[in-house]
């Protein structure tokens, strides 16, 4: 994704973030929107990652990054969107027909504290104060955000699918960081969708749950701005803000992610969280800043190491697909 070179590099890729942003944090409004239009879970979901893995490799191949070097790496790129990612998304998809997408989209956003326990109980980062206080903070965010009251009563059941998907997710993270630095983001992103497409697709097909013909034009033009919008033009996009201003600068514009959401569904829906959720919202966003501040230098260090690796085997440098599980980068292929 090229942007005019009168702008500078900082600023395309401050814009190519915003632009992800509205992507990603825009989904769940428009989830909702495509059930109303008599969508189904299977029937979106199939549809979403089948157009957005079709762009995403378009887009792949467009750039000349199509490239898969370890067939390993590929084939777990692949299990990765064909078991969790799409088990991940599932649940998050389910969630929102029973919740509000600004709930939704809060509760999901606590994975960045699952991912830094998970990752000093496995000795992957070292614990810091500053790391378990922004456990700290987010945890009393969403205990904040589910016991400040909402314009209705709050589904258990909704909250729970909710925050199953943000535990899971936050396993694939850390089962992504170990294929870091060996394929392009594109095609990791690619290779994701492709797996997330075969799992939905497969599960729509054997249930008879996968009825396209049935389908409301206003049901397609929703999937549609999914699939290309929330998928292959924000994942894109993030890739392309991530070259630009790197991982953890970029993790930290991906907080506006639940801001975009909070809005839309506002907008389009009437939803309004009450002042104690929206405090408990506000310290999740802000957990997630606090984890990517202090990393910034390391992650820096990082990434000059893959890039001069990158170099000496003829491949061209660029950041992993996942940064690292303590950086807590929304990488491209992880939004819901």
């Amino acid at each position: 994704m090229n942007l005019s070179p009168q702008i500078s590099r900082e600023r395309q890729g401050l814009l190519l973030c915003i632009v992800a942003a509205l992507g990603f944090g825009s989904m769940a409004v428009l989830a909702k929107l495509a059930y109303a239009a008599g969508a189904g879970v299977l029937t979106l979901m199939s549809v979403r990652f089948a157009v957005g893995a079709t762009l995403l490799w378009g887009i792949a191949a467009h750039r000349g990054v199509a490239r898969v070097g370890s067939k390993r790496a590929a084939l777990a790129a692949l299990a990765l969107g064909l078991f969790l990612y799409s088990a991940e998304s599932g649940l998050y998809a389910t969630a929102l027909t029973r919740i509000d997408a600004s709930l939704g989209e809060l509760l999901m956003f606590s994975y960045p504290a699952i991912v830094v326990l998970a990752a000093i109980a496995l000795r992957r980062e070292p614990p810091s104060r500053r790391r378990l206080g922004a456990v700290a903070i987010a945890t009393t965010g969403v205990a904040l955000t589910l016991a400040g009251g909402a314009t209705g009563a709050i589904d258990p059941v909704g909250v729970a699918l909710a925050l199953s998907a943000a535990a899971i997710y936050a396993t694939y993270v850390l089962s992504a960081d170990a294929l870091g630095g060996r394929m392009h983001p594109l095609t990791f992103a690619a290779l994701i969708c492709t797996g997330a497409a075969i799992a939905f697709s497969l599960a729509g097909t054997t249930s008879g749950a996968l009825d396209l013909g049935a389908l409301h034009w206003q049901a397609w033009l929703w999937i549609g701005v999914i699939a290309v919008g929330s998928t292959a033009v924000g994942m894109s996009a993030f890739v392309a803000g991530v070259e630009r201003l790197g991982p953890s600068r970029a993790s930290i514009m991906s907080a506006l992610d639940p801001l975009v959401a909070m809005t839309l569904a506002g907008i389009v829906f009437g939803e309004q969280l009450s002042p104690v959720q929206l405090l408990g919202g506000m310290l999740v966003i802000a957990a997630v800043v606090i984890l990517q501040v202090p990393v910034r230098r390391r992650l820096a260090r990082r990434r000059a190491t893959r890039s001069i690796a990158s170099r000496d085997r003829g491949a061209p440098a660029c950041p992993a697909p996942q940064p690292s599980a303590g950086s807590l980068a929304l990488v491209t292929s992880e939004r819901r």
